[in-house]
């Protein structure tokens, strides 16, 4: 009998538990069920199932401590059941001095647009700012701002449906 083999099967119980709860939530949805329910009685379903994620996420996070704990380094990709596995390494790098990286990038871009032998600035402003925006990772404009520039976000980006979340604080 294997050391995984409980944990293995618990695992497959809840993932089963899981796609019932699923077909639960696509019954509900579709017969309106969720009409004859209280306020309070759907939005302690959307709780219960918050923690359930949150309490997936810790345990994770342990299982995935523990194997590259004791793992340490795959020299590749390892596939299993249905993915492939692998152990990647990297350093968090937080509370960043972006107003000196941005000065040292800027002066290094704008050192590298001037021809050496005449002196000419050989690229124009708008080159060297998309240049500049090549070392920072952007994911997101800010849409506020750009309206104070009297651009419009939605013209420069796919517009996708809007959408309502659930704000869920758990209780110390």
């Amino acid at each position: 009998m294997s050391v995984l083999e409980n944990p293995t099967e618990a695992l497959k119980s809840v993932y089963t538990a899981l796609r019932s709860f699923e077909s639960d939530l696509q019954e509900m949805d579709s017969s309106s069920n969720l009409s004859y329910a209280s306020v309070e009685e759907t939005l302690q379903l959307a709780s219960d199932m918050h923690m359930i994620k949150s309490y997936t996420t810790e345990l994770f996070n342990e299982l995935q401590s523990m194997i590259t704990n004791h793992l340490s380094h795959l020299p590749a990709p390892v596939a299993v059941d249905g993915a492939t596995v692998e152990i990647k390494s990297g350093s968090p790098r937080k509370t960043w001095d972006h107003q000196s990286l941005i000065n040292d990038v800027s002066k290094r871009i704008v050192d590298s647009s001037v021809d050496l032998n005449t002196g000419e600035v050989v690229k124009t402003p708008t080159e060297m700012i998309k240049e500049a925006l090549q070392f920072a990772g952007i994911s997101y404009w800010k849409v506020t701002k750009l309206k104070e520039l009297h651009l419009d976000a939605d013209e420069y980006c796919e517009v996708g449906e809007a959408k309502k979340q659930l704000v869920i604080r758990r209780d110390k």
